[in-house]
């Protein structure tokens, strides 16, 4: 739950059903705080800035919107195929891989991987998860790929970055 919130998704909720009244009392405090928290409309430090493209009716801008779109809201997860988010966005994977890279100067993957390793950095300076738990959250299937795809990118580790006081 606390992570949701982290990442921005202030509409998840937990169910309450479990036999154990602490834990009970302490789930509806974070539906709660996370109730508020969209009441005010909150915006995560935590989650990326979205990239949008100019405002334009074109259907090739807006399909390529939404391509980042999705892209930025499943780092979590594997990047499918472009031939998979081509039939997801009704194109062709030709025409979804030149049109992306005409307008975002860079390829589906290598967005993807650079998205994921912002998020990892801006999860790295401002908070204290462990850095392998901050891998799994930036959708890296373990610490190694992580720490090499972070290394490249950046020229230091991932531990060389600064880390929040865990003495509140």
């Amino acid at each position: 739950m606390l992570l949701e919130i982290a990442n921005g998704n202030l509409t998840y909720r937990m169910e309450i059903e479990s036999h154990d009244t602490s834990f009970d009392e302490l789930v509806n405090k974070l539906n709660e705080v996370a109730e508020k928290l969209l009441q005010i409309e909150y915006s995560s430090p935590y989650k990326n800035s979205k990239v949008e493209l100019d405002n334009s009716n074109d259907p090739t801008v807006i399909m390529i919107q939404k391509t980042l779109d999705y892209i930025q809201n499943h780092l979590d997860e594997p990047l499918p195929s472009a031939k998979i988010l081509s039939k997801m966005l009704g194109t062709n994977e030709f025409t979804l891989k030149e049109n992306f890279r005409k307008l975002v100067n860079t390829s589906i993957y290598q967005f993807y991987n650079d998205e994921r390793l912002k998020k990892a950095r801006t999860l790295i300076e401002n908070t204290s998860i462990p850095l392998t738990q901050i891998a799994l959250l930036s959708g890296f299937s373990n610490y190694v790929n992580f720490y090499k795809a972070f290394k490249k990118k950046y020229n230091y580790k991932p531990s060389e970055l600064n880390r929040p006081n865990n003495n509140g």
